[in-house]
């Protein structure tokens, strides 16, 4: 088929072309205005087990440098399953109520994210309002510090040291115009390959005779006059 007769077949098809991508975009367009704003504050951090007490032998500090080495890396594959806790969402909830943000235990645990690259922690904390991520994010360290390895199940609290390399700055909103006009745009072209397909569907399931080509090819012969519509 030449490209001329796909062109008749999709001239033949434009109010669908026209009407599909047009009303997803604007459907798009309105979910996501919306949508309530969202921020996010990002931190990144060190974590390593501190030392254990007792373990201050001169002849045994090696040992003991390999061993709290050694039991980091299970506390960092395990910290994503502790930080996105219930348990720690419950931990957070009454520091962030006293300061005034409005956040129930979903609203903490959907709004941290754990991503551990090698030996550092990126933790980004997700809320309706900047002030919020930046409190939720700042308040899941400090809860850090302070529980330590009483989420593993160990007495006392602590044991862990806990290192800003990046402290979280102002928090950054996601859903900004860049963003909201990449999702439409998007969601728009998808629709606009999608109407194509149904045109192609339709014309291939369409039997009518519409031009002298089609004629020959269905026939096998070649057509010698056209009566006109008129």
């Amino acid at each position: 088929m030449q490209l001329r007769a796909y062109i008749a077949i999709l001239r033949r098809f434009w109010p669908l072309l026209l009407f599909l991508p047009l009303l997803t975009g604007g459907l798009s367009a309105v979910l996501a205005l919306s949508r309530p704003p969202t921020y996010q504050a990002v931190t990144r951090l060190l974590v390593t087990q501190a030392p254990l007490p007792g373990a201050t032998d001169a002849s045994l500090a090696d040992l003991a440098d390999g061993a709290t080495w050694a039991s980091s890396e299970y506390i960092l594959d395990d910290l994503p399953a502790v930080l996105t806790s219930s348990s720690f969402a419950a931990d957070l909830l009454p520091q962030l109520t006293a300061a005034g943000h409005r956040l129930d235990l979903a609203a903490i645990r959907t709004g941290l994210q754990v991503e551990v690259s090698h030996r550092s922690v990126t933790l980004r904390a997700t809320a309706a309002t900047a002030e919020a991520a930046v409190a939720l994010v700042e308040t899941a360290v400090t809860v850090l510090r302070q529980g330590g390895l009483r989420y593993w199940g160990r007495t006392p609290a602590g044991g862990l040291w806990v290192a800003e390399l990046d402290p979280p700055g102002a928090a950054i909103r996601l859903d900004g115009p860049r963003t909201l006009m990449s999702e439409v745009g998007v969601r728009t072209a998808l629709a606009l390959a999608a109407a194509i397909g149904i045109a192609m569907f339709a014309h291939y399931l369409d039997d009518r005779l519409r031009s002298p080509q089609q004629a020959e090819e269905w026939i096998g012969v070649a057509v010698l006059a056209v009566i006109p519509k008129e």
